[in-house]
C-alpha cells in the first residue's frame, strides 16, 4: 500500500516537472543573472527591482514572454509618466499624491495591460516618492533594474530550452479522433438496439465531446504559438499547414454527430421506421463514418469514403429510404451527409519552394 503510494506521488512529481519544470528553471536562471548583473554593473546591493521583472515577464513560449514584456514595460512607463508631474508640479504633495494615484489606477484597469495594469499604480507610488524624497539616482537605478530584467527574461525565454508543444497537440487531436469515432460507434448501436444515445454512450457524451475539442483547440493554439519564433531546430523542421483543417473537420463533424445524437433521443425508432431497410445500410454507414473519421489526420481521405457518399445517395432516393414525411430520418440522413462532406474536404497542399533555373543555353559571362 505504501509502495503504491510513493509511486503515485513520484509519478504526480515527474508530471509536474515535465510540466512546468523548464519554465521554472528559465524564471530562476533570468533572475539570477539579473541580480548579478544589477550588483556588478549598477552597484546595487538588493536590485529587488530587477529579480521580480525577469520572473514575471518569463512564460511558457516565447510569444507569450514577449507580450508579457511589452505589456509590463507599458505598466512601468505609464506609471513614470504618470508620476512625474505630480510629484514636479503639484502642491501641496498630497494633493499630488492623491492625483497620481487616481490617474494611475484609472490607466492600470482600462484592460489593454491584463493583470500588469497593477504595476501603473505601483510604479507611480515609487517613482513619486523617489522624485519628491530628491532621489533621482535611486529612480534612475529602478528603472535600469527592471530593463535589464525584461531583457534577461526575454532572452532566456527564447535562448534556454524554448518549448515546442507539437506532441501535447498531437496527442489531443488523436484523443478527440478516438472519441468521435467511439460516439459514432455508439450511435450505431443505438440505431441497432433502438435505444437513446444517453443509454449506450452514457448521460454525459455530449459535454465529454465539448470538453474533447475545448481540449483540442487550446492545444493546438499553444502549439502553433509555441513554433513562433521559436530558435529550436526541432521548431524549424514542424509543418504546420494541416492541423487547423483537421480540427475544423473534426469540429464539424462532431457537430453533426451532436445533432445526429439530439434526434435520436427525440425519436428513438426514426432509423427503424421502415423495418430493417433502412436501419441496417444506416449503421453500416455510420460505422464507415467512424473509420474515416478515426483516419482523418490531414492526407489523403480514407479510401471508403467515396464508397460511402455513394451509398449514403443510394440510400437517400431507392426505396428503402425513409418513408415520406418522416421528418426524423430525413434529419439523420441530412446530417450523416453533412459529416460525410466535412471529412471529404481535399487537404491543402504544402508551400513549395520556387526555385529560379538557369537557362543552359545562357553563355557565362566569365571569360
Amino acid at each position: 500500500m505504501r509502495g503504491a503510494r510513493w509511486s503515485a506521488l513520484s509519478a504526480r512529481i515527474r508530471r509536474v516537472a515535465r510540466a512546468d519544470g523548464p519554465e521554472a528553471a528559465r524564471a530562476t536562471v533570468a533572475a539570477g543573472l539579473t541580480w548579478q548583473t544589477c550588483t556588478t554593473l549598477l552597484h546595487t546591493p538588493d536590485p529587488y527591482a530587477g529579480a521580480v521583472a525577469a520572473l514575471l515577464v518569463v512564460e511558457t513560449t516565447v510569444v507569450r514572454t514577449a507580450s508579457a514584456a511589452v505589456r509590463y514595460g507599458a505598466g512601468c512607463l505609464l506609471g513614470v509618466l504618470v508620476a512625474l508631474p505630480g510629484a514636479l508640479y503639484a502642491r501641496p504633495g498630497m494633493a499630488g499624491l492623491v492625483l497620481v494615484v487616481l490617474v494611475s489606477v484609472l490607466l492600470g484597469r482600462r484592460g489593454f495591460l491584463g493583470h500588469y495594469g497593477v504595476h501603473v499604480p505601483a510604479t507611480a507610488l515609487v517613482t513619486f516618492a523617489l522624485v519628491r524624497g530628491r532621489h533621482p539616482g535611486e529612480l534612475a537605478s529602478h528603472l535600469a533594474e527592471i530593463v535589464l530584467g525584461i531583457a534577461f527574461g526575454l532572452a532566456c525565454s527564447a535562448l534556454l530550452l524554448p518549448a515546442v508543444r507539437v506532441r501535447t497537440a498531437e496527442r489531443a487531436l488523436e484523443e478527440l479522433r478516438v472519441l468521435v469515432a467511439r460516439c459514432l460507434d455508439g450511435l450505431a448501436d443505438t440505431v441497432v438496439r433502438r435505444e437513446r444515445p444517453r443509454d449506450v454512450l452514457g448521460p454525459g457524451w455530449e459535454q465529454q465531446l465539448g470538453t474533447a475539442l475545448e481540449r483540442a483547440r487550446t492545444a493546438v493554439d499553444e502549439a502553433h504559438e509555441s513554433v513562433r519564433w521559436n530558435v529550436r531546430p526541432a521548431a524549424r523542421r514542424r509543418r504546420w499547414y494541416l492541423d487547423h483543417r483537421v480540427l475544423r473537420a473534426l469540429t464539424d463533424v462532431a457537430h453533426q454527430l451532436t445533432a445526429t445524437g439530439r434526434v435520436l433521443d427525440a425519436h428513438p425508432g426514426a432509423a427503424g421506421g421502415s423495418g430493417g431497410a433502412f436501419a441496417r445500410p444506416y449503421t453500416r454507414l455510420l460505422r464507415t463514418t467512424a473509420l474515416c473519421a478515426y483516419s482523418c489526420r490531414g492526407g489523403r481521405p480514407h479510401p471508403a469514403l467515396p464508397a460511402a457518399r455513394q451509398a449514403l445517395t443510394r440510400l437517400g432516393t431507392a426505396g428503402c429510404g425513409p418513408p415520406a414525411g418522416d421528418a426524423g430520418s430525413d434529419r439523420l440522413l441530412r446530417h450523416l451527409e453533412s459529416a460525410l462532406s466535412c471529412l471529404s474536404a481535399p487537404a491543402p497542399a504544402p508551400p513549395l519552394r520556387t526555385h529560379r533555373v538557369r537557362n543552359p543555353l545562357r553563355t557565362s559571362l566569365r571569360r
